[in-house]
C-alpha cells in the first residue's frame, strides 16, 4: 500500500497499524480486504433506510457496517456507526437521524483514502 494512502487512510480516522496486528501483519491480506470494503452494500441501505422510517433495515445495515469497520481499523467509520445503532436500539428515531451525517460524512473520507490506492 502506498504511504499517501496509508496517510489518507490516517486522516480519514483509520488505525491502520492495529488493523495490520489483527491480520498477523499481512499487509497484502489486508490491502485486499480495505479493497472489498468499496464493494459492501450496507452503507447504501443506511440513508434511505433511516428516511423511510425503516429502523429494522437501518440496524442491520448500521451494524454490520460497524462491524466491518472496527475489524478494518476505522475508528471513525466503527463510532459513527455505533451511534446510529445505539439510538437505533434505544428507540431514538430523531437522534439516530441526526447521527447519520457524521457516519456518512466517516464513509466518504475512508472511501476517498481508498479510492487514491485503487487508482494508484
Amino acid at each position: 500500500m502506498e504511504e499517501k494512502t496509508v496517510l489518507a487512510l490516517g486522516e480519514a480516522g483509520v488505525d491502520t497499524e492495529a488493523a495490520l496486528r489483527r491480520l498477523g501483519g499481512n499487509a497484502a491480506l489486508y490491502e485486499k480486504i480495505l479493497m472489498k470494503f468499496l464493494d459492501d452494500q450496507s452503507f447504501s441501505e443506511i440513508g434511505p433506510a433511516l428516511d423511510q422510517d425503516d429502523y429494522e433495515t437501518a440496524l442491520k445495515a448500521a451494524h454490520t457496517l460497524k462491524g466491518v469497520s472496527a475489524n478494518l481499523g476505522m475508528d471513525r467509520l466503527a463510532d459513527a456507526c455505533a451511534e446510529v445503532v445505539n439510538h437505533i436500539r434505544a428507540n431514538e428515531p430523531d437522534p439516530a437521524k441526526n447521527a447519520y451525517p457524521e457516519l456518512e460524512k466517516a464513509y466518504r473520507a475512508v472511501c476517498m483514502a481508498l479510492a487514491n490506492e485503487e487508482n494508484a
